[in-house]
């Protein structure tokens, strides 16, 4: 392609960056590792919980909105696995309310987006409402920080980071790493030809 393209989706050191450099990538992303630094205003307990979480910790799951999402294992994932239809429909309904609060938006419109969000999907009702209600599960954890009220996205990586370094110093680090990898292989290169 003719277009920068930055890959996406398990990186957090340098030898991720090298590798994705080594595929023609211009650059990463990294949702996951900046949101865990030091300077994102994701609450401490919420930083907590995700150095806390192993791979195992983190899952796939639909029952947020209908829509996989890898998510961090908590309580009300687990919940919202475990509901019923009825349950889930009220839990959607209050969350629904909430929503419509924080948003400003009348019943008319959250019906009307609701439907634009349906048409051509095998969408339930109750799953419809979750998936408008995605943002407050989200912002009941990442910003309120109450992990037992919301959802906590979760890249492939939470369970292998270990620490909350500034920005500044995740680039430096992940910039050394990735000139140590590459000096390495330049040096195997070299070996090769001998």
């Amino acid at each position: 392609v003719r277009i920068p393209v930055v890959a996406a989706g398990g990186f957090f050191d340098g030898r991720g960056l090298v590798a994705a450099l080594a595929y023609g990538a211009a650059g990463v992303a990294m949702g996951t590792r900046f949101l865990l630094t030091s300077d994102s205003t994701v609450p401490d307990p919420v930083k907590a919980r995700y150095l806390a979480a192993t791979v195992r910790d983190v899952t796939v799951t639909r029952a947020v909105d209908g829509l996989p999402h890898r998510m961090l294992r908590t309580d009300v994932v687990t919940a919202l696995e475990r509901s019923g239809r009825i349950r889930t429909l009220g839990h959607a309904l209050r969350r629904a309310a909430g929503f419509r609060r924080l948003s400003g938006l009348t019943w008319r419109q959250l019906a009307r987006d609701g439907l634009a969000l349906r048409h051509g999907k095998e969408l339930s009702w109750s799953r419809l409402l979750l998936a408008a209600n995605t943002p407050m599960l989200l912002k009941s954890a990442m910003v309120d920080g109450r992990t037992d009220l919301g959802v906590m996205a979760a890249g492939q990586v939470t369970g292998v980071i270990e620490d909350l370094p500034s920005c500044a110093e995740l680039v430096e680090r992940m910039v050394k790493e990735a000139e140590e990898v590459m000096t390495a292989l330049a040096g195997l290169a070299e070996g090769t030809r001998d």
